[in-house]
């Protein structure tokens, strides 16, 4: 590794890049990148390991541009909101079976708990 290329840039995550591409679109859309060009600097962002490497898809690029401040959920990578309903989902109908169906509610518990997981991953 080059360590005194990098100097003090720090390595970036799947949020960042995520981020970086999401913004090469807009300029896309706004008819400021060829195809091809599109492309090329998405590949870059999406194997970019540092936060330069991004800027440089960016140099001659107007705003908007990859901010390094994401907000605390965005860098610990909260959960989205399908996510959190699937759960909620989950737990009341995990309640409903055992309060209502006792015994009968157990036996579709495991059952239960399968499609939830498995719907949780397809989040």
């Amino acid at each position: 590794m080059d360590s005194g290329r990098r100097g003090r840039d720090l390595r970036i995550g799947d949020p960042e890049r995520e981020q970086a591409m999401r913004l090469l679109g807009e300029h896309f859309s706004a008819g400021r990148l060829e195809l091809a060009e599109y492309d090329e600097r998405c590949r870059s962002a999406a194997a970019a390991r540092f936060g330069s490497e991004l800027d440089e898809l960016f140099e001659d690029l107007p705003e908007p541009r990859p901010s390094r401040e994401l907000s605390p959920a965005a860098r610990r990578g909260a959960p989205p909101a399908g996510r959190i309903a699937i759960a909620v989902g989950a737990a009341a109908v995990l309640v409903a079976l055992v309060l209502v169906a006792r015994q009968f509610g157990l036996i579709l518990l495991i059952p239960t708990l399968v499609i939830f997981w498995f719907a949780w991953r397809r989040g």
